[in-house]
């Protein structure tokens, strides 16, 4: 007998093929600071935001109520205080009225999400910034979403980073990218400390994870009830390093296999939840909309979403809530971010989202089980 196996969240396999020619290089141009996590250039962007506001004795950064607790981090790590602020209604972006009221000389930065390859609107946030007469810089966090085209490479923002931990859209199960216009300050160079020799635990690890994206294996992992998987939780950033040899020299290849890959299981999707009326996440029929890393599904309530996650899960379908709370209610966030006002919309999004996989691995079989689950929840 044949086990059926559980579909993981993500499921595109990593490359070990080396490659000496860094593509990405001339792909996004500009000024690029390979580092060693998406957190740890998100950090370096707030340290070199940091540094261009000297007058300003207790900086603050504004990051958006939903997110994940690395944003956190990046600011601890930088000295600054993350003040967060409450995202719209049914959406992931900053609620414009919430933002304005906290913009003064004391931020030095926004931290703008792309949100599963949802973006943020940059040029409203630009141009709320210049009609306050303010400096304060703007951070494109792409942990999310990578592009594959040279139109999409960010413009509108001061920095942009780009993860390339465990399954991000370009996967090297570490590393990270700060991409800016223009060069960063010595002084926040100098916070690179050279790279980790990688050792051959990284290709095994590597080998690994391929092998565990076969759901018959996966199954194994995702009901061992001693593996916790999934969990959001703060971690504190301790230092940053260049990225290593081994994962730069993979990057081209990883590259190339992310650029040829299909996105035609949002139709899917689209089609299942739009006529039964499960999508509340409006911006995903907008231009904000770009390729998914999986795809989120904000459902009516959350008896309906908690629901549809019991069974997904118990059929091994490759749903997760993702940040199941808002973030000043995050394990280990407490007494690290200023809430000026209580973030009911991230309250609201939290309970009633979750995310559905886009990889090669959803077969029509997996596809049929997914649409007869939510075909029994018609709003």
């Amino acid at each position: 007998m044949i086990i059926r196996g559980d579909l993981p969240p993500v499921g595109h396999k990593i490359s070990l093929r080396a490659e000496a020619e860094n593509k990405l290089v001339e792909f996004l141009e500009g000024h690029q600071y390979w580092v060693d996590s998406g957190t740890s250039a998100l950090a370096l962007a707030v340290v070199d935001a940091k540094l261009h506001f000297p007058e300003v004795q207790r900086p603050r950064v504004i990051i958006p109520g939903y997110c994940c607790p690395d944003l956190v981090a990046a600011c601890v790590y930088a000295g600054v205080e993350p003040v967060a602020v409450d995202i719209e209604e049914d959406d992931p972006s900053y609620n414009f009225e919430h933002l304005r009221a906290q913009l003064d000389e004391r931020v030095i930065a926004i931290i703008a999400i792309n949100f599963m390859g949802i973006a943020e609107r940059l040029e409203q946030l630009r141009a709320l910034i210049q009609s306050l007469g303010l400096r304060t810089r703007l951070i494109e966090d792409n942990a999310q979403w990578f592009p594959v085209a040279k139109n999409d490479v960010p413009v509108e923002s001061d920095y942009a980073i780009f993860s390339f931990g465990r399954g991000k859209p370009l996967s090297l199960m570490g590393g990270g990218l700060l991409f800016t216009q223009s060069p960063l300050l010595s002084a926040s160079i100098s916070h690179i400390e050279p790279a980790d020799v990688a050792s051959v635990q990284l290709s095994l690890k590597i080998r690994i994870y391929n092998y565990l994206l076969i759901p018959q294996l996966f199954l194994m992992l995702n009901r061992n009830p001693f593996v916790g998987m999934g969990g959001t939780e703060y971690s504190a950033l301790k230092k940053i390093q260049a990225m290593d040899e081994f994962r730069l020299l993979r990057l081209t290849a990883n590259f190339s296999l992310y650029v040829a890959r299909k996105f035609e299981l949002k139709i899917f999707y689209d089609n299942v939840v739009l006529k039964n009326g499960l999508q509340k996440l409006a911006a995903l029929r907008t231009q904000r909309a770009r390729q998914l890393l999986r795809y989120p599904l904000l459902c009516p309530d959350a008896v309906i979403r908690d629901d549809l996650l019991q069974k997904m899960r118990a059929c091994g379908l490759g749903a997760t809530p993702m940040y199941a709370a808002a973030i000043d209610q995050v394990a280990g966030v407490d007494g690290l971010v200023t809430v000026p006002r209580r973030l009911e919309n991230a309250e609201s999004f939290a309970s009633r989202f979750m995310t559905l996989p886009m990889h090669s691995g959803v077969s029509i079989i997996y596809q049929n089980e997914i649409k007869a689950l939510l075909d029994r929840h018609k709003s």
